[in-house]
C-alpha cells in the first residue's frame, strides 16, 4: 500500500509536470500583409512570426509553448479589432496606427499589454497609454531630429513635410512644426502623398517655385521611391535634400527608387543587414534562413523591426514566467523590468530596450544614415537621443 501511495503521488507530480509544460500562450500580430503600407507590413509581420518560432522551437520561454500567429488585417481599423479580440492572449502585437488610437481604450479596459508596429507617440501618451509600448523611438522623435540635423546645416532653410495619408502619416507634423518654432526653421508646406500618387511632378514643381531645400518624409518606401524617381527626372536631386523617418529608408527604398534613393538622409534605431557581424544581424539572417525567407525580406528593415517586437514579447514572458506565470499582468510588470542593469537588448537596435512606468518607448536612440553611390544606407552619425523632442512633447 505503502509503494502504491509513493507511485500514486509521483504520478500525481509528473502530470502536473506535463500540465506546467503544456501550457500555451499566443503571440498574435495583426497588420498589413495586403493594403495600404504593405509594402512595410509584410515583411514586419514574417519578422514577428519567423522570430516567435524560432523562440518556440528553442524553448525559449521554458514550460511554455508559444503559438505563434501573423494575420493580415489589410490595415483596416474593424480588422484589427476582430484580430484582437480572437487572441485572447497575454500581450498584443499591433501595426497600425489608426488601429492602435482606436484600441487604446480596449486595451486599457482589458490591461493587456500591446507592443507596436506603428511609433506614433499619441499612442503612448494620456489617455489609455498605460499598455501600450513602443519598441524603438517614435516618428515625431524621428523627424524633429531631421529638423535639428537640418537647423545645423542651415538656420534658414525652406522645409516640406511629405506624409502618408493617414494617422500614421500625420502623427509627427504637430511635434514638427513645435520644433521648427524653436529651431527657427519654416516649413513651408505639408502635402500628403500616398501609394497612388504614381507622377509627383506638380507636386515638386510647386516645391521648386516656393523654393523648398529639404523634403523630409514620413511615409513608406513605396510613395517615398515615386517622389524620388520623380525628382530626379526633374532634376531636382542636387537642388532637394530628401530625408526621411523610420519606414521611408533601407533596402527597401534602395531597391524601389534604385539610383534616385542616393543622397537620401534617413533617421532609424535599428541596424541594418549588411552590418554583418553584429550578434543581432547574424541571428536575422540565421532565422531568414532557416524559415525560408527570400533575400528582400530578409534585408528588410521591417523583418528586423518584427523581429525586435516578437523577442521584446518573448523576453517579457520568460521574465514573467521565472516568477510564477505568463498572464497580461505579470507581462505588463515584466515590461517595467527593462531598465538599469535589465534593460534588454534584442540585439537589433542601436540603444538597448529600456521601459518605465512613466516611459513606453524602448529603444530611443537613433542614427542618421545615408544611402551612397552604391544604393547602400551607411551611418553618418553614431547613436543619439533627440535633444529638442522632449522640449516639444513632454511624457505623458
Amino acid at each position: 500500500m505503502k509503494h502504491l501511495s509513493t507511485l500514486l503521488a509521483l504520478t500525481t507530480l509528473s502530470l502536473a509536470a506535463s500540465a506546467a509544460a503544456d501550457k500555451t500562450v499566443t503571440v498574435g500580430w495583426s497588420g498589413a500583409i495586403t493594403g495600404p503600407t504593405s509594402d512595410a507590413g509584410i515583411n514586419y509581420g514574417a519578422g514577428v512570426e519567423d522570430y516567435c518560432k524560432y523562440a518556440a522551437a528553442t524553448n525559449m520561454v521554458p514550460g511554455y509553448k508559444l503559438n505563434c500567429i501573423a494575420r493580415d488585417d489589410q490595415y483596416v481599423n474593424a480588422n484589427t479589432q476582430r484580430n484582437f479580440e480572437d487572441y485572447v492572449g497575454p500581450v498584443f502585437l499591433g501595426y497600425s496606427t489608426g488601429a492602435t488610437l482606436q484600441l487604446k481604450a480596449t486595451i486599457q479596459e482589458t490591461k493587456t499589454p500591446s507592443i507596436m508596429g506603428t511609433y506614433h507617440i499619441g499612442n503612448v501618451d494620456s489617455p489609455n497609454g498605460q499598455y501600450v509600448f513602443l519598441p524603438i523611438s517614435s516618428y515625431s522623435e524621428q523627424v524633429v531630429s531631421l529638423l535639428e540635423y537640418i537647423a545645423k546645416k542651415d538656420r534658414k532653410a525652406k522645409i516640406a513635410l511629405l506624409v502618408n495619408p493617414s494617422p500614421f502619416g500625420r502623427a509627427p507634423v504637430d511635434d514638427a512644426r513645435k520644433a521648427a518654432a524653436r529651431l527657427g526653421l519654416t516649413i513651408v508646406d505639408v502635402q500628403e502623398v500616398g501609394a497612388g500618387n504614381i507622377d509627383n511632378t506638380a507636386l515638386l514643381k510647386r516645391f521648386e517655385a516656393a523654393g523648398i531645400q529639404y523634403v523630409v518624409n514620413q511615409n513608406t518606401a513605396g510613395p517615398v521611391a515615386n517622389v524620388l524617381k520623380d525628382a530626379q527626372r526633374l532634376g531636382l536631386l542636387g537642388k532637394m535634400q530628401f530625408m526621411g523617418a523610420h519606414y521611408t529608408g533601407g533596402e527597401d527604398l534602395t531597391r524601389l527608387a534604385g539610383s534616385a534613393a542616393q543622397g537620401f538622409i534617413w533617421a532609424t534605431s535599428f541596424y541594418l543587414s549588411d552590418e554583418s557581424t553584429l550578434p543581432g544581424i547574424i541571428l536575422v539572417k540565421k532565422i531568414g534562413a532557416q524559415f525560408g525567407r527570400g533575400a528582400n525580406t530578409v534585408q528588410s528593415i521591417h523583418y528586423t523591426a518584427g523581429m525586435t517586437a516578437a523577442a521584446i514579447t518573448v523576453e517579457a514572458m520568460k521574465r514573467a514566467a521565472a516568477k510564477g506565470d505568463v498572464t497580461n499582468l505579470t507581462v505588463y510588470d515584466a515590461l517595467l523590468t527593462f531598465n538599469g542593469t535589465h534593460a534588454f537588448d534584442p540585439g537589433f537596435t542601436v540603444s538597448p530596450v529600456i521601459f518605465t512606468k512613466t516611459d513606453h518607448v524602448g529603444a530611443e536612440g537613433l542614427r542618421y544614415l545615408q544611402a551612397d553611390a552604391t544604393g547602400n544606407f551607411k551611418a553618418i552619425s553614431g547613436p543619439f537621443k533627440s535633444n529638442l523632442f522632449r522640449l516639444v512633447h513632454p511624457s505623458q
